[in-house]
């Protein structure tokens, strides 16, 4: 028996944490609001974790293309990314803040705890992505 090797690009690693912690972050978001402050506080605070997975979600993906042009874009790219998916977050926060059915601090600690956990997952699946050195071997 041979054992084979998967290729794991940091990129799939990374998408791989953020799936993962924006399911957990989904999960527990609601069931922590409602249990803290009701039926409302729970729904917005699904909302607010939504949210923010959806927007991380989409920059990784963003980053896939960034990370597949020149090379010494991607670090440049990463933080445009990163600073796009922030503002984006806070407009979302700030067009919805006057909602009747909105409990907005539910919403807002549910968004930017949900970013953290989201970061936590893109860093520890990068961590745990293999890294290509030398891409197309040594010459």
């Amino acid at each position: 028996m041979t054992a084979t090797r998967t290729t794991r690009e940091p990129i799939t690693g990374m998408l791989r944490g953020v799936v993962l912690a924006g399911v957990a972050g989904c999960v527990a978001a609601p069931v922590i609001g409602w249990l803290a402050a009701g039926e409302g506080a729970g729904w917005s605070a699904l909302a607010g974790a939504a949210t923010a997975a959806a927007i991380m979600l989409v920059g990784l993906l963003a980053m896939r293309v960034i990370i597949e042009g020149d090379a010494r874009l991607s670090l440049p790219g990463a933080l445009v990314v990163y600073v796009g998916q922030l503002m984006l977050l806070v407009v979302v926060l700030v067009a919805l803040r006057g909602q009747p059915w909105l409990v907005g601090e539910a919403f807002t600690a549910a968004a930017i705890l949900q970013t953290v956990v989201l970061q936590a997952g893109q860093i520890a699946g990068y961590a745990r992505a293999r890294h290509e050195i030398y891409p197309g071997g040594v010459r």
